[in-house]
């Protein structure tokens, strides 16, 4: 009621008086819808007729209420959509549990986000900013969790990383004997004398230096880790052995801590590594899992019994999934096998993170050419549709990327910025374009504590 109250205020005229008491005009999302206005765009052209030609009864099985519907429904086309995050969870509780987390920080705790996603954020785009705005805030210094190996290593700016010696496997890798699958949806079975070195990147505030070094692994015989922190003294340590167990070798050390770490392994039989975890102590950390081409569905490949072992040392407090980008197209007219994956999808998420708040983040906006003129391709608004009917039926929280960046044509627009703020495949963001949304995003959170901290008070 209170919320129905404030949007409300946002249409009152100026000038309007009660008794003698003017009323000001009220608009609550002001802070984040400031970062869009500090970008200049230009029109671009739109040609919205191929709506019409779409059998538009696949893009959402129904709107209508129902006793059975979870949570709050925005009507269509709300003034709430890419603004705040729709609450779906059964007493809509999904952000009081978080930010209940995030007030523990001040008492030394660490708060964790596991944000699944394709390559829209691959190199930490968005997400590089988000962490370093969020870890300003709340505190905490660190990337958190790093892959073994990466395809974008070159092109990360919160890590240097190096490596090589490794067989990479991973959810959408085909063939061969693939090992149990770790967290992030990879795992790296070393040949000999494989390495991994992690640097501090210096672009980020908050990704320089950390204090704990983290290494998940499994093993099925006695084994040895050589490291070494930046130009000291080199160590070895034994880690620790068992068949299907998911272990930990940490470093910890103090205050400011080390700007890198070198890792070798001598004996790589029956070793599989998952990844380790750069960062210091309490504070908020977003760890990073993109896959690229993940559509959501590979996500069914992760075990729930290993994902909970990796949760016991890394306690999650929220789960962000992002994808649909590799099911977007301009000839898409029916999504009724995409929402069926990722109907799947959601329902085995939910197995992985049993007591988990899980944030659907849509699917956000793709140009390409429609006829002659370049415009949204007409799979996005189907699918952004479908994920929040689906969010909304599993009792999750939701937030329309789509509308967030501005609809459509908002990647578009984006491109033809100077700089780029988004590459000319019209997919994908570039550094700049991500911290845009980065920035946004993070306001966005930071407006839904400020409620969550309101709302408080008066309980």
């Amino acid at each position: 009621m209170l919320m129905i109250m404030l949007i409300s205020l946002q249409f009152v005229p100026e000038g309007i008086e009660l008794g003698e008491l003017p009323i000001r005009k009220m608009d609550i999302f002001s802070d984040i819808r400031s970062v869009h206005q500090t970008i200049e765009v230009t029109d671009i052209p739109i040609d919205t007729s191929y709506y019409a030609a779409l059998d538009t009864s696949a893009w959402v099985q129904t709107d209508t209420i129902t006793e059975n519907t979870l949570g709050p429904v925005p009507l269509k086309d709300s003034i709430v959509y890419g603004k705040m995050i729709e609450d779906y969870t059964y007493d809509q509780s999904g952000l009081k549990h978080f930010f209940a987390q995030i007030d523990s920080i001040k008492t030394g705790s660490q708060v964790r986000i596991a944000w699944y996603g394709d390559s829209f954020v691959e190199g930490d785009i968005l997400i590089g900013d988000l962490r370093d705005t969020l870890q300003s805030v709340w505190g905490g210094q660190g990337v958190g969790f790093v892959p073994v190996t990466s395809e974008v290593a070159q092109f990360k700016r919160t890590i240097k990383h190096q490596f090589k010696g490794w067989n990479t496997f991973s959810i959408i890798k085909k063939g061969g004997n693939r090992p149990a699958l770790g967290i992030n949806g990879y795992a790296y079975k070393p040949s000999i004398e494989a390495s991994i070195f992690y640097e501090g990147a210096h672009y980020f505030k908050h990704t320089r230096l950390w204090t704990n070094a983290k290494l998940f692994y499994s093993s099925g015989a006695n084994n040895r880790i050589t490291w070494q922190l930046d130009d000291r003294v080199q160590h070895v340590d034994e880690l620790k052995s068992k068949p299907g167990v998911i272990h930990q070798w940490m470093w910890e050390g103090n205050y400011p801590g080390t700007t890198s770490i070198s890792m070798r392994f001598a004996y790589p039989d029956s070793l599989t590594l998952y990844g380790a975890s750069l960062e210091s102590g309490a504070g908020v950390y977003i760890d990073n899992f993109s896959v690229r081409g993940n559509s959501g569905g590979p996500l069914g490949l992760l075990k729930p019994e290993v994902i909970q072992q990796f949760d016991r040392y890394l306690k999650y407090d929220l789960i962000v999934l992002q994808v649909g980008l590799n099911a977007v197209t301009n000839s898409l007219n029916n999504i009724r096998w995409y929402e069926a994956e990722l109907e799947r999808t959601f329902k085995h998420l939910r197995k992985c993170f049993p007591n988990q708040p899980i944030l659907i983040v849509s699917v956000g906006d793709r140009g390409g050419k429609l006829g002659d003129e370049l415009g949204t391709m007409r799979g996005v608004p189907a699918i952004v549709s479908m994920q929040r009917s689906l969010a909304r039926k599993h009792g999750f929280l939701f937030y329309d990327l789509f509308w967030g960046m501005g609809g459509p044509n908002s990647m578009i627009r984006l491109a033809m910025q100077r700089p780029r703020l988004a590459n000319t495949d019209y997919t994908h963001l570039t550094h700049e374009g991500g911290k845009v949304i980065g920035f946004q995003f993070a306001g966005m959170l930071l407006e839904e504590q400020r409620r969550y901290k309101n709302q408080k008070q008066f309980q």
